[in-house]
């Protein structure tokens, strides 16, 4: 049996949001928000920094015993304060927030709060709008008698692509097998890759040990806009048909963003 890595409960496809500047009249606002250098989604592995940068806003509105306080985070990991005074002050700002260290996608938030101080904000922000997406993969994924590493998406390493709907896309990927550790009577060890709404193929089909280097292959993906989980199940079925049919989702590996 293969191991089951723990997803997120958002590890399916996630519209992107609307929108990436927000007011909290009349004490601040946030514009141009963007994730790893002028994107609004990006992927990154479990535990793993990723950058995040804004343009700010902080008027000139003092309280009793607080200051206004700007907070980035993502859902289910890290938050920070970029920003914790009483203004006027127009600036830009840009922080590494820490991944969730389960596999999905997970929304990326700003928010304002007015406290003491920027721990206060913290305990009191753990959420906000959303502005980006962020995908946590799963490259490498080992789940006992196989293994999937270096997953590339069109020939990029970010795990991470845009592409416009339908396109096709070329994944490149190392995989490991060793039937021996896994399987069932008479049946047969598979490797099944899916974009999930999109296309699926299965990328093995055999017994014994293998050591696949850079092996390629196309999927199609959706045709409606958002991010997308580029999915790999082990299987032990009769044939690749039989795989395929069991196999409608699995280990988010990396994403592709439709435009």
């Amino acid at each position: 049996m293969e191991s089951s890595p723990v997803l997120a409960e958002t590890e399916r496809a996630v519209v992107i949001p609307p929108t990436n500047s927000f007011a909290w009249p009349p004490f601040a606002n946030v514009t141009d928000l963007q994730l790893d250098s002028g994107h609004r989604t990006v992927a990154a592995a479990p535990g793993q920094l990723f950058s995040v940068s804004t343009d700010y806003f902080v008027a000139a509105d003092p309280c009793i015993g607080c200051s206004n306080q700007l907070v980035l985070g993502v859902v289910g990991g890290g938050r920070e304060c970029f920003y914790d005074g009483v203004g006027p002050v127009q600036s830009s700002a840009a922080v590494k927030l820490l991944a969730p260290s389960t596999l999905g996608i997970f929304p990326v938030y700003a928010n304002h709060a007015r406290t003491p101080d920027c721990a206060e904000a913290l305990r009191v922000t753990e959420g906000g709008p959303a502005f980006g997406l962020l995908g946590v993969h799963g490259d490498p994924w080992d789940w006992g008698w196989g293994s999937v590493t270096n997953v590339r998406l069109n020939g990029n390493g970010s795990h991470k692509i845009n592409v416009f709907p339908g396109d096709k896309v070329t994944i490149t990927t190392n995989y490991t097998i060793d039937a021996a550790k896994g399987g069932c009577p008479y049946c047969v060890s598979q490797v099944v890759f899916g974009i999930e709404e999109g296309s699926k193929e299965c990328i093995y089909s055999g017994q014994g040990v293998v050591n696949a280097t850079d092996q390629s292959f196309s999927l199609t993906a959706p045709t409606q806009p958002g991010l997308y989980p580029v999915w790999a199940a082990p299987q032990w079925t009769y044939s690749c048909a039989q795989a395929l049919s069991w196999s409608n989702s699995g280990t988010p590996v990396a994403f592709i963003e439709v435009k």
